[in-house]
């Protein structure tokens, strides 16, 4: 491992290989030189990517790009691409993450920028990142009167030090499993941790029969008024337990956490109950209009302990679109205020209505970005077990901050909204199933769901719908 690299155990499936040249004034001067590989080639991840120019394996004449493919920054970033003169480049931008960086010609071949700061949300170029994470990056340029990108590649910020982190991996206390027997168990294996329990009932599996038990349930606007509540939104909320026997999960755990969701077909929509609505889009960069169906979470380790305002889920599975364009019927992970550097949805996957997608999201949970990753695998009925998604640059496991830090140095910038204070550590975290919105936009949402677990590895916790 080369001075810069991340230590992270990353897949080398299509990432930038570094090669020299023979340019080595741009190396010394930060450069490092840039060739692509035939497993390099990046797949339409996302919707958001349905308009963009066509992906290729490498930009003709592309040289040289700073910052370096898996190199971590700090402060104030350069950023410059070099070309070679046998392409003609009219326009060069360096998108980190959703943020676009113009980039001026100031010798022939040679563009530069005014910098990155790294310190800023690339999102939300205004605000102060809480974390250090990882920006995945890629080059648009217009090259020989054509728009043309290259494939994504990761660079990581290392603003803050977290200082010595524990890592104790997966033990048994984290093993759980909901119990599907009868409602009365299946509700004493959540330790009376479940919102809207009045609206959720256990049914024989309606595609296999007797043969296993769902949750169903079914959650009105009215329910936002019932004393279970915890805030102004109706949800049905089903936590896995942190205490007695069942650990939370902290700092350096690594985990697996299984479940299945089946999507009726009534569009509740446009009949108003009976199942689960097409979403109508957000207000722009927003998730007002969302559905909620599953989120890792759990509370601060610095006051205020209850859920603050500004301050959402570590990992949060909705389905959600900020426009007509994109599809209503997709289910995804979106970027959080500890993850700024996602260009779009880390997956995204759709409804699949009639029949169940088994999901296994496996974390290894840090707040450190050299230490914390995620997978996600899936099946919606193609396979008997579920299969490694690809995520950001085909990858099938890529770096993730999983906690909010306790404390760094420095230390992040104390965040108030409404006077709350939302920073500082999070701990105990629980995997929890849920149905969640805002009142007044869906009348009625209807979702199954069955087989959540975690556990040491994918095969532990695959909910195995079609094997």
């Amino acid at each position: 491992m080369t001075s810069g690299e991340h230590p992270a155990d990353l897949s080398r499936r299509s990432m930038l290989k570094q090669a020299a040249l023979g340019l080595p004034a741009l190396a010394a001067s930060g450069f490092v030189l840039a060739a692509c590989t035939p497993d390099t080639l990046l797949p339409n991840p996302t919707p958001s990517a349905r308009a963009e120019p066509r992906r290729l394996l490498e930009l003709p004449g592309l040289l040289s790009v700073t910052p370096a493919p898996n190199s971590t920054q700090t402060g104030v970033a350069p950023v410059a691409v070099t070309f070679s003169a046998d392409v003609s480049v009219t326009e060069v931008t360096l998108c980190v993450g959703k943020l676009q960086l113009a980039l001026d010609e100031t010798a022939p071949g040679i563009w530069k920028g005014t910098g990155w700061n790294t310190l800023a949300r690339p999102a939300a170029p205004e605000l102060v990142s809480p974390s250090d994470f990882c920006a995945w990056v890629r080059i648009a340029a217009t090259i020989d009167g054509t728009p043309q990108e290259s494939s994504l590649f990761p660079v990581f910020t290392g603003n803050y030090n977290y200082g010595e982190l524990p890592s104790p991996g997966w033990h048994g206390a984290l093993a759980w499993s909901a119990d599907y027997t009868d409602i009365d168990r299946w509700r004493a294996s959540y330790s009376g941790r479940v919102v809207g329990a009045a609206y959720a009932s256990l049914i024989a599996d309606p595609l296999v029969g007797a043969v296993r038990n769902v949750v169903t349930a079914s959650i009105p606007d009215e329910a936002a008024a019932d004393r279970d509540q915890p805030t102004p939104s109706p949800r049905f909320q089903a936590a896995q337990p942190t205490d007695g026997t069942t650990a939370g999960l902290d700092e350096g755990n690594e985990f697996y956490v299984g479940f299945s969701v089946f999507v009726p077909s009534v569009d509740s929509a446009e009949h108003g109950a009976g199942g689960f609505p097409t979403v109508v889009p957000s207000t722009a960069g927003s998730t007002d209009n969302h559905i909620a169906i599953y989120q890792l979470y759990g509370p601060q380790a610095a006051t205020p302990v209850s859920y603050p305002r500004g301050r959402g889920a570590i990992i949060n599975l909705d389905a959600n679109r900020t426009s007509d364009a994109e599809s209503g019927e997709q289910f995804g992970i979106r970027a959080n205020q500890l993850n700024g550097g996602d260009p779009w949805p880390l997956v995204e996957f759709g409804y699949n209505r009639g029949a169940w997608t088994d999901i296994v999201i496996g974390m290894r949970l840090s707040a450190d970005i050299r230490h914390g990753w995620i997978e996600v695998h899936l099946n919606q009925g193609a396979t008997a077990s579920v299969r490694p998604a690809p995520l950001f640059g085909g990858r099938t496991r890529v770096p993730r901050v999983g906690l909010w830090p306790e404390s760094s140095v420095p230390a992040v910038p104390e965040t108030t909204v409404d006077g709350v204070t939302v920073t500082g550590g999070s701990s105990d975290q629980s995997t929890q199933m849920q149905i969640y919105r805002r009142t007044g936009v869906y009348p009625e949402v209807t979702l199954l769901h069955t087989a959540h677990r975690v556990g040491p590895t994918v095969e532990s916790v695959d909910p195995g719908s079609y094997a």
